[in-house]
């Protein structure tokens, strides 16, 4: 159970050593209602130059249209970009709207 002004979303950045890039690791539910929660951080990533990313989802539980403006955006700013540990509802989410390529969705 969350508590009372406890963020609904989550998004931190790390340095993937594996690829010289970064590791962006989301988690909670990103939504309409969530996107405030993240950001600052959002900003301060898409500040950074273009390189490659992994969007680590496994922490994500509820993705809508505004989630997947803000991982679009994210998408867009970045050099292959690859997606790893999606939830079942969150990759369900993505390969309907047909980003699977896109956002280099791993297999299940």
């Amino acid at each position: 159970m969350r508590m009372t002004g406890e963020p609904r979303a989550r998004l931190e950045v790390s340095d993937d050593p594996q690829s010289g890039g970064l590791v962006v690791d989301l988690a909670g539910e990103l939504d309409m209602a969530s996107l405030p929660d993240v950001a600052a951080p959002l900003d301060e990533l898409l500040t950074r130059r273009p390189q490659p990313l992994v969007l680590e989802l496994g922490g994500l539980t509820f993705l809508d249209s505004s989630g997947v403006t803000m991982l679009v955006r994210i998408a867009n700013h970045f050099d292959g970009v690859h997606t790893r540990s999606a939830t079942q509802p969150v990759r369900r989410v993505i390969e309907v709207l047909g980003l699977a390529g896109r956002f280099g969705l791993d297999e299940a």
